[in-house]
């Protein structure tokens, strides 16, 4: 059911909708399952002359139909990004070059691909190629759409994107000092940017709720963290953050949730990505109360050591602060 939520109402209307570029989503029978404005525009169709259409046979001229078939196919049941590069019909069925980038998303049956592009001004004749990414620019690549669906997020729900901005900024800085591996910071800092993405789905009413949360309103906004989990399911090459982004909410002393984990049963780096949520949300203003001073986040933190945060990492981050190493944070 939480998937279906978020396919349906998160990933499409309120992310899709707000990447910025051409952006489709296809079924693995090729028939288009969403397309955001600028797609719609691009092309001239409106939804019910593209949706649960051919893709193919919507956008393609009739001449290359059979190599954008032969493509296509080939793309299909691999966990890899492409490039494609086809003549489309754009409105009044004008030939125009357009160059996508290729994704499949989810395990789900049957399989669905997510289309990013962009317009090519250049000749028409050239036929349809479909490629690999080269090895060297798959992380460029992943990098893109990774800020594409952050820059929709902010778009759709500036603060969290905000918030998510400042725990990344102090996420990096503490795992740097701990010595963490080039490639494992890496990994935590698009978490630290996507931890809150599932909150894009949370009642509004309950999020910016001033006063105190009931039961119900608590446990639902804690669903936030399933939801963005199988967001980033939705992306293979995200797997690698799934346990940090899973982990983020789970207490050093085992009364966290979703699982209960506790002491270093809980990933370093979800230790860390902790710590940073904990100290942006002191010290930033939230709809219910006015921003802590760095004194009172500090004091409230070193309370907090042994039973939400890791009390040596804490101790280290506290440091830190006192030392004066955010430069340009509102502490």
């Amino acid at each position: 059911m939480a998937k279906d939520i978020i396919i349906s109402d998160l990933f499409f209307e309120k992310i899709l909708e707000n990447i910025d570029c051409l952006a489709m989503v296809v079924d693995g029978k090729g028939y288009i399952k969403f397309g955001n404005p600028k797609f719609l525009d691009f092309s001239g169709l409106g939804k019910k002359e593209s949706f649960d259409k051919n893709w193919i046979e919507k956008i393609v001229p009739e001449d290359k139909r059979p190599s954008a078939k032969k493509a296509f196919d080939s793309i299909k049941g691999k966990k890899k990004l492409y490039k494609l590069a086809l003549p489309i019909l754009g409105v009044g069925n004008l030939e125009i070059y357009s160059s996508w980038m290729v994704m499949p998303l989810g395990e789900d049956k049957p399989a669905m691909f997510l289309f990013m592009g962009e317009e090519d001004r250049i000749s028409v004749s050239l036929e349809v190629d479909v490629q690999n990414v080269a090895p060297e620019d798959v992380k460029a690549s992943q990098g893109e759409v990774i800020r594409a669906i952050f820059e929709a997020s902010r778009i759709c729900e500036p603060g969290t994107a905000r918030h998510a901005s400042r725990v990344m900024y102090f996420a990096e800085i503490l795992a740097n000092k701990l010595k963490i591996r080039r490639e494992r910071v890496e990994k935590l800092k698009i978490a630290a940017l996507l931890h809150d993405l599932g909150k894009l789905l949370v009642d509004h009413k309950v999020l910016f709720k001033k006063g105190k949360l009931t039961k119900e309103e608590f446990d639902h906004i804690k669903k936030h963290l399933d939801w963005g989990v199988e967001i980033a399911k939705m992306f293979y090459f995200l797997e690698d953050i799934i346990p940090i982004i899973e982990n983020h909410h789970e207490n050093y002393d085992g009364r966290g949730y979703p699982g209960g984990a506790r002491g270093k049963d809980i990933p370093i780096e979800a230790r860390i990505l902790s710590i940073a949520d904990v100290y942006e949300a002191l010290t930033a203003d939230r709809p219910y109360r006015k921003a802590f001073s760095r004194e009172e986040a500090i004091a409230i933190m070193e309370y907090e050591k042994g039973y939400k945060l890791d009390p040596r990492i804490t101790n280290i981050f506290l440091d830190m602060v006192k030392e004066g190493k955010f430069k340009g944070s509102s502490d």
